[in-house]
């Protein structure tokens, strides 16, 4: 690797090197600041059949609709109540 940074012109290598930093730096933030923002819109999300808070389970059939459990989901698919219908 050393030899073909010393072949390659001093612009290309800079822009190698900084790009690298840039997702270090992307990496260590989502490691300390905890999350991205799927993480804390998923607190908010309702589930689809008992509205309870923090749903996570999506549906398999429509992957529009949010559950609770796979047990609230399955119920769901009984009372035909998903978004996939």
């Amino acid at each position: 690797m050393v030899g073909l940074a010393q072949k390659l012109p001093f612009p290309v290598v800079a822009l190698g090197g900084a790009i690298v930093g840039v997702f270090a730096l992307l990496k260590l933030k989502r490691l300390v600041g905890g999350g991205d923002f799927a993480d804390a819109q998923a607190k908010y999300r309702r589930c689809n059949r008992c509205a309870k808070k923090g749903a996570k389970v999506r549906c398999t059939r429509c992957r529009r609709a949010y559950y609770c459990s796979r047990s609230c989901l399955k119920a769901a698919w009984k009372l035909e109540i998903c978004e996939c219908d």
